[in-house]
């Protein structure tokens, strides 16, 4: 027979099924996923099957009939599981290929991915995909969700390209009351922290939700926690989601309408890879980028300079102006936020350097710790408002100096304020006054003895940026 041909052979299969549950073996076809799981039984020479669902989950009536076919001398050989993918292309090779994102559950959390339960976790999955596309304008990759063993059973894993990103706790048979201390310690249950907001919340049984209502808490079904979470990560993957293909595959769809305006980009990879960098910079701001044609209106303006990105992405959150200030505006329709003091934009602008790199903020780690606190401090003292005012120039620095002690405050320069837009100051951040500084932005040092007459005075270290080079393009 030919090395390379076929040989058509075939086996019999033995199956069990108990009551009504069952499916027919590996019934997928192109573009549809499945699982199933089946118990391999064995009585001397005879080989069977019990299928037992989509997912290791005995049900009463699957444990009784299990039982009663090993009283029958049928020996339980271990667990089948059959999967399937109906969009891996042949030749995908496992091994490099990765799913961008996956939900790893439990075991007393699968119930929520099984269809036998009506599998609610797949339906809201597809749901908060659909606002993250309608809220920040791109579409992510399809979540898979998926069981691990290796967890303890209440807890899910969330990943974001393989690499474990959030962890958490959940409970089917509770709810999680967040509330003031006051009112959660009248309540029966189990302390928790909120994953999202990290808010002190307790785990109690659903038979206390009246009383959680009355004592002014708000309630949470464990499926709405698991959502908001999820939905969370999604939203703060976008920017590393958005790869060079993806942005291609974005702009394309203006090609029908707009096919001058996406020419530039798709014509030309290096446009297309800087224009990538700055979709990924609006998005880390939490930006929408769904008016992608003013965007790109934008970035085609500014083509001779679009390797600069940080510049770019500043003409183009100026083009967004509206769609900005809306995104922050409170109940009331105004939009409320912090200003930095005149001195404290002075000695911002007085520590920002030029260099081959592009701008510079040369200032000390204890420096930029001093301006978060402050920042902090005048945020706490006003009531949280959303937004930090500042000159155009320093925008970009602020919001670098903020961007990991205090990622929910949003960072709007004056020109971003459109017009009509009510605005409300209701704090201002101050700064201690800033050491002098020679004229290449280093620190004073502690006075040493005059050198010998002869010697050279011991060189100073260059001040180093607190987060390195900030570039300016």
């Amino acid at each position: 027979m030919a090395r390379n041909r076929p040989e058509e052979l075939q086996e019999s299969l033995r199956f069990f099924r108990i009551g009504e549950l069952y499916a027919p073996f590996a019934p997928w076809r192109r573009d549809e996923k499945g699982q199933q799981v089946y118990i391999k039984l064995t009585r001397g020479e005879e080989q069977a099957l019990l299928y037992v669902g989509s997912h290791y989950q005995l049900q009463a009536e699957v444990q009784q009939g299990l039982m009663r076919l090993v009283n029958e001398g049928w020996a339980v050989e271990g667990e089948l599981q059959l999967s399937f993918d109906g969009k891996s292309e042949p030749g995908t090779d496992p091994y490099v290929y990765q799913d961008p994102l996956v939900v790893e559950l439990g075991r007393a959390l699968l119930p929520l991915a099984d269809p036998q339960h009506g599998a609610p976790l797949m339906a809201k999955v597809e749901a908060v995909r659909e606002e993250v596309a309608r809220e920040i304008g791109i579409v992510t990759p399809s979540v898979r969700i998926s069981d691990n063993m290796g967890l303890d059973p209440n807890k899910y894993l969330i990943k974001v390209k393989d690499s474990p990103t959030a962890l958490g706790d959940l409970f089917l048979d509770r709810l999680l009351a967040l509330g003031p201390h006051d009112a959660l310690s009248a309540l029966e249950g189990w302390a928790a922290v909120e994953p999202v907001h990290r808010m002190n919340a307790k785990w109690i049984a659903q038979e206390l939700r009246e009383q959680a209502d009355q004592s002014g808490c708000m309630v949470l079904g464990p499926l709405a926690i698991l959502m908001t979470h999820i939905k969370h990560i999604i939203l703060a993957a976008c920017p590393e989601l958005l790869g060079l293909q993806e942005t291609f595959d974005l702009i394309s769809r203006l090609r029908s309408t707009h096919p001058v305006l996406v020419e530039d980009f798709l014509s030309d990879r290096r446009n297309l890879r800087n224009v990538r960098k700055v979709l990924r910079a609006l998005l880390s701001e939490r930006v929408s980028v769904r008016d992608l044609v003013t965007i790109l209106e934008v970035a085609g303006d500014h083509l001779d300079v679009l390797d600069r990105t940080d510049l770019v992405v500043e003409f183009c959150r100026m083009g967004l102006a509206r769609q900005i200030c809306w995104s922050n505006l409170n109940e009331d329709g105004i939009l409320r936020g912090l200003t930095l003091s005149g001195e404290a934009e002075g000695q911002l602008m007085k520590a920002v350097q030029e260099t081959d790199h592009g701008p510079v903020l040369a200032i000390t780690r204890d420096e930029a710790a001093d301006f978060v606190v402050s920042v902090r401090r005048a945020r706490e003292d006003a009531g949280y408002p959303p937004v930090l005012f500042t000159d155009p120039p320093t925008r970009v620095f602020v919001r670098r100096l903020l961007d990991r002690a205090i990622p929910d405050l949003a960072v709007m320069s004056t020109a971003e304020i459109a017009s009509g837009i009510k605005v409300e100051a209701c704090g201002e951040v101050s700064l201690k006054p800033r050491d002098p500084v020679d004229s290449v932005g280093m620190a004073p040092e502690k006075e040493e003895p005059a050198p010998a007459k002869g010697k050279a005075k011991p060189s100073r270290e260059k001040k180093e940026g607190v987060l390195g080079f900030l570039k300016g393009g």
